[in-house]
């Protein structure tokens, strides 16, 4: 069982492969549009990712099933370092967009 809805986790995984899409364009054609896109892209998926976090935290709330759910298996340190790279990632793309402005 998993609090985790099947379109939250589809959307953070598509939009992150069409994100790398549009970085791809970008760095191949030079296509300023695709940059822009691909920024805008990641901060969608950087917001579904934050969803899915909230979501595995431990909550004692009126909803929480305690340690039943499957994402609960996930380990700390794969959550962490995918949160921080995500966060670099989001901030790469956010400084070659604004520099080449």
């Amino acid at each position: 069982m998993t609090r985790l809805p099947l379109w939250l986790v589809l959307g953070h995984i598509a939009l992150a492969v069409a994100g790398l899409a549009s970085w791809t364009a970008y760095l191949v054609g030079n296509a300023r549009g695709s940059a822009w896109a691909a920024c805008a892209v990641v901060l969608i998926v950087a917001a579904f990712g934050f969803m899915m976090l909230f979501r595995w935290l431990p909550s004692r709330g009126r909803h929480s099933q305690g340690h039943a759910t499957a994402e609960r298996n996930f380990p700390l340190t794969a959550v962490v370092a995918h949160g921080m790279s995500a966060a670099v990632t989001v901030l790469l793309v956010a400084l070659v967009v604004l520099g080449r402005a």
